[in-house]
């Protein structure tokens, strides 16, 4: 059976805005198992002047782990996802109702991508059974941080340190790495 485990990982750049809104960088994690053994994983982050949160930066790692499943070509097969955002599970299941109009646009390109799969099984665990895909999202941050120019240059774009925040609901990518493990496909995809 496949499984993949996803995390994501948020920090505030900013002061909340009036409407609770701030900017900050979101990092992901994510990995999958065949029969216990690794075949792929990836970690990567964005940044975003406005409207970042926890529950986008789960959202960015589940739909990222679910993009790798489809380019191994795992449509066919039965997939357990874990991860340990309690809210994107229930939501995933249809249990919860996605209030956050920030996140609907996730929700429902997670939910195309889902539907592509004859089966999929939704599993909440608590963060430290979660603990490698977590470990991912931190390196993810890690080498956001350790690149302090590129760092600087994502936040100059969105205007955080002039105070004057721009471009406030895209994405802007700041790491995105794949690796597909032998028994997968066996390439290796950065940006």
């Amino acid at each position: 059976m496949l499984t993949l485990c996803f995390d994501g990982l948020y920090q505030a750049l900013t002061e909340p805005h009036p409407r609770g809104s701030q900017a900050g960088v979101m990092c992901y994690g994510w990995l999958i198992e065949r029969d216990g053994v690794m075949i792929a994983r990836g970690h990567g982050g964005y940044v975003r002047a406005v409207e970042a949160t926890s529950n986008i930066a789960e959202y960015l790692a589940l739909i990222e782990g679910l993009s790798a499943l489809l380019d191994l070509g795992c449509e066919g097969e039965t997939v357990q996802i874990i991860g340990d955002a309690r809210s994107v599970i229930d939501q995933m299941q249809g249990v919860v109702a996605v209030h956050s109009a920030s996140t609907r646009r996730l929700y429902r390109r997670a939910m195309r991508l889902a539907g592509r799969f004859q089966r999929l099984v939704w599993r909440w665990a608590p963060r430290r059974l979660n603990r490698r895909a977590d470990l991912l999202s931190r390196k993810a941050m890690r080498q956001i941080y350790a690149n302090p120019g590129r760092y600087r240059a994502a936040l100059e774009v969105l205007g955080v340190d002039s105070g004057a925040l721009k471009d406030h609901h895209r994405l802007h990518s700041l790491l995105d790495l794949r690796i597909y493990q032998p028994g997968g496909m066996s390439e290796v995809l950065i940006s």
